[in-house]
């Protein structure tokens, strides 16, 4: 049997709580620091100052002594090399002088992941609905393992999960990875293997994963299927949905929300509903989830 902390509707919300516990960040962007010499100049480079301003533009010419930054505007600016804090790639673009930056936390969806990886040194910090919080790292660019514990009375440290996750190929439109969740509670440890693969790029992409639940060494033969997509809309806003099934069985768990974010933190806000049940006491579950990406 599987704890009773991971139900929901069948082995649905285990699968869930193990996506969301393997859920990871965007890829490493380029080496930051005065040794980054060699530029592409058809690229938006993120450049920080020493007095903590930032400017956003194309690399004309690079050198051990100096940067020349051409801005959005068409202004060249020269630096000198001890002015620059860092520069690196920016994860987006930039429309009309403003920048888009990328979604912070394009690995995952609400609770599940999607086939993207971390990156190695890479990581973030979350909580999801206001008592699951968990911490991901970047091991390797494939490698990530999180963990956590709820912040439940009678659960924190007595429940406690780590989920690594492996992915197997990506590319600016696809990402495939494996990945498992183990969970104990002292007297049983339970959890759940999957896989999950994402199509199209980090402003629109459908995800699909399988999973397949576990508890004390036997395997539970009926797979868990997630279905969701993410949408952009907007600068700092993205549409999305995560839905689960299990094929065979009339119940459907579906979800609905949206995720604001800037350059390091996302808020997701959403209703997942069970579809195809009666309703007995609480029919929707709210979404709140905050992450703070390093």
């Amino acid at each position: 049997m599987i704890p009773s902390i991971f139900r929901f509707t069948p082995s649905l919300f285990a699968l869930a709580l193990a996506l969301a516990a393997a859920a990871t960040l965007p890829d490493r962007a380029a080496a930051q620091g005065s040794d980054t010499v060699a530029v592409a100049q058809d690229t938006v480079y993120e450049v920080r100052l020493t007095d903590g301003s930032v400017l956003y533009g194309r690399i004309v010419e690079s050198t051990d002594e100096r940067v020349v930054i051409r801005t959005e505007s068409g202004a060249m600016i020269t630096l000198e090399r001890a002015q620059i804090a860092s520069m690196q790639r920016t994860r987006g673009r930039v429309i009309q002088g403003r920048v888009w930056h990328q979604d912070p936390n394009a690995t995952r969806l609400f609770f599940g992941p999607t086939g993207r990886a971390v990156g190695a040194g890479r990581g973030y910090l979350g909580v999801y609905e206001v008592v699951l919080p968990f911490v991901t790292y970047g091991v390797t660019d494939q490698f990530s393992i999180s963990a956590g514990t709820p912040v439940i009375p009678g659960a924190m440290g007595e429940i406690f999960y780590i989920a690594p996750k492996f992915t197997l190929v990506e590319t600016d439109q696809m990402a495939v990875a494996a990945g498992v969740l183990a969970g104990s509670t002292g007297d049983e440890t339970a959890g759940v293997l999957y896989g999950v693969g994402t199509f199209g790029d980090r402003d629109q992409a459908a995800s699909l994963g399988v999973g397949f639940g576990f508890s004390n060494g036997d395997l539970d033969g009926q797979p868990v299927v997630m279905a969701g997509g993410e949408l952009r809309v907007g600068r700092q806003t993205k549409l999305i949905t995560e839905n689960y099934f299990s094929p065979g069985q009339s119940e459907v768990i579906g979800s609905a929300g949206v995720r604001f974010f800037g350059e390091r933190l996302s808020a997701d806000f959403g209703i997942f509903t069970n579809f195809n049940a009666e309703c007995e006491g609480l029919c929707f579950l709210p979404l709140v989830n905050f992450v703070y990406s390093f």
